[in-house]
């Protein structure tokens, strides 16, 4: 799992964007990361570890993200997911699905699938092997679910993870990507 996430960040860090002069960053909201979902069952832990924080600074010149931050998702001593927050970029237009496309395209590989969690949209890829991959958009921002779990599938840790973000005055969605229930 610790690969996975390195590949993710990697690839969130690596797409490319035309050279613009851009504002100042913009910072990771830490808020919309719960401490603890489902009951206390799963815990997120921020990764504060030197090559985690590294592969965020790298190439800020070629990425479309300011900064970001990675979340282990754990039960008990268990790593079964990973949660990434990115804010993009000032200059970044995610109104357009086309810009939206730059970072989903690298991330998500498969049969891809489109659902309402709570009603924001969210892409997601299921592998035969049981990784769920999903993503999903707010204002200046790009997050990236990543689970393998027995116990618990993507959608329902997403649906988790967004039923948190909506609570909070730190999330704002992308009109054109949310739908209220």
């Amino acid at each position: 799992m610790r690969r996975l996430a390195a590949l993710l960040v990697a690839a969130g860090l690596l797409v490319g964007c035309a050279d613009k002069p851009v504002g100042p960053a913009r910072q990771v909201p830490v808020a919309l990361a719960p401490g603890a979902v489902l009951g206390g069952s799963l815990h997120l832990y921020l990764n504060t570890a030197a090559g985690t924080e590294a592969a965020f600074h790298r190439g800020p010149k070629d990425s479309l993200i300011s900064s970001g931050r990675l979340w282990e998702i754990r039960r008990k001593d268990r790593l079964i997911g990973t949660l990434e927050i990115a804010a993009v970029k000032p200059d970044v237009n995610l109104t357009k699905r086309s810009v939206r496309e730059e970072f989903t395209s690298p991330i998500l590989v498969g049969a891809r699938n489109d659902i309402r969690v709570l009603g924001q949209e969210v892409d997601m890829v299921q592998t035969d092997g049981g990784l769920s991959t999903l993503v999903w958009f707010g204002q200046g921002l790009f997050l990236v679910l990543q689970v393998k779990d027995q116990l618990v599938g993507g959608p329902d840790l997403a649906q988790a993870i967004i039923d948190y973000q909506q609570s909070r005055s730190e999330w704002q969605p992308l009109p054109q990507l949310y739908t209220p229930t």
